[in-house]
């Protein structure tokens, strides 16, 4: 790849090796599987470790019928989950499918285009008719579990990466999700759409060229945004302009820093730089190689903002995971000041889910947050495990990726069939 190349890159195996493995926890998860038995809890109290209330299940393996019990202060009643609200059982180190899931099962638009009548006629596309009966047992079944053996053969038989039961980025994933869900519900074309696009910390990565045309589908409508280069060159001060589309935001953490703002972690990826060395830029008008000073700036913000937390990387040979406590709002995600053009409108983003990695590169768990639009309650995801959170629990320092929409989502506008619960 030569400098004047699109720069656009999504991780690769090989550069995350985000854990996904729990050997810490003999647990047998590989068996979970066989089993659609989960714990339900709720937190009430301000101090996580007393909890009030306790949720039994009514029968051994408690997905057959959905039904709980919840028994407080003395006092016994059925206790059910809204929609949309359902765990997903462990298959064998598969908590980061699990926890990026429960961020697609939250995003209301798409959750109401999958069930609309637009993709009947796609039931039997192998892609798109996974993710419609995973999504309609999650939105319209009656069930407190359910399996992903279904999604996760779909997804095995896309990327043979997946196929095992290593551990896998939960980003990478995402892109891997976006992308099947556009190639198969797309108008028409092939365009490869989802990707990620990054700036190291130093500010040396540059992506930035005429973009493909654009092609139809809810992935795009939904995750795709523009961003805007603007290059000088240092030498004659030739000034160049381009564009590319993005569905992810790959964003740089300060260097040796605890605690930071997530506003801090866009202005890094936002900030101009200089392309100096092996990064130099080829200027048309000198006709060779020149330092180039780049501009980057959001064109074209998207309706759903995918950020992705750089936390896994390098420092020199050794390989480490960065356990920076990003601060992240949860309503009130200003971009204004990165914007090309300013605009008072549609600026202002509310986070709707959170993926969370503990752990480290070899050895860690991911977990899911989001905020279900029916009940407008935060909801803890542990694979099969589900907790109801306050509000404040929901930062935390083990954030990985950042799910905003830009308008608050409304309550999901869906049929509700009756659908019994998928076999494991």
């Amino acid at each position: 790849m030569t400098n004047n190349d699109v720069r656009i890159t999504s991780w690769l195996p090989s550069q995350l090796p985000p854990g996904d493995a729990r050997q810490m926890e003999n647990s047998g998860e590989g068996m979970q599987d066989q089993s659609c038995s989960i714990t339900v809890s709720r937190l009430r109290s301000a101090n996580p470790s007393h909890c009030c209330c306790q949720v039994i299940p009514m029968e051994e393996g408690g997905c057959s019928s959905g039904r709980w019990m919840r028994e407080e202060q003395g006092e016994k009643e059925e206790a059910r989950w809204p929609a949309g609200v359902c765990g997903l059982t462990n298959s064998g180190n598969s908590c980061y499918m699990n926890a990026v899931l429960q961020s697609l099962l939250s995003t209301v638009p798409l959750v109401e285009h999958l069930l609309s009548s637009h993709t009947h006629n796609l039931l039997a596309n192998p892609v798109v008719g996974a993710f419609v009966r995973l999504f309609q047992v999650v939105w319209q079944g009656h069930t407190n579990c359910t399996s992903l053996r279904e999604v996760r053969a779909m997804v095995s038989s896309l990327h043979p990466q997946f196929d095992n039961q290593s551990q896998q980025d939960a980003q990478e994933l995402l892109l891997v999700l976006l992308n099947a869900l556009h190639n198969n519900l797309k108008k028409k074309g092939a365009r490869l759409l989802t990707r990620s696009t990054q700036r190291s910390r130093c500010g040396r990565k540059f992506a930035g060229a005429p973009s493909a045309p654009a092609e139809s589908s809810v992935v795009t409508c939904l995750f795709e945004g523009q961003l805007s280069y603007q290059t000088l060159c240092g030498h004659c001060e030739e000034h160049t302009h381009s564009t590319q589309v993005f569905t992810v935001l790959s964003l740089p953490l300060p260097t040796d820093a605890h605690k930071c703002s997530l506003q801090d972690c866009l202005s890094l990826f936002f900030q101009q730089c200089t392309l100096t060395c092996g990064d130099q830029k080829l200027c048309p008008q000198c006709g060779v190689k020149r330092d180039t000073a780049v501009l980057t700036s959001l064109a074209e913000a998207p309706r759903v903002l995918v950020l992705h937390l750089q936390r896994f990387g390098c420092h020199g040979i050794e390989k480490r995971k960065l356990r920076t406590n990003v601060l992240f709002p949860l309503e009130g995600l200003d971009l204004n000041p990165f914007l090309s053009s300013p605009s008072a409108n549609h600026t202002n983003y509310s986070l709707y889910a959170v993926v969370n990695h503990t752990g480290d590169l070899n050895m860690g768990h991911y977990t899911a947050l989001c905020r279900n639009a029916r009940s407008g309650s935060w909801y803890h995801f542990d694979d099969a495990t589900v907790r109801e959170v306050e509000d404040f629990l929901v930062q935390s320092p083990n954030a990985y990726l950042l799910l905003y929409s830009r308008q608050p989502f409304h309550v999901p506008d869906i049929p509700r069939p009756d659908l019994p619960c998928p076999k494991t």
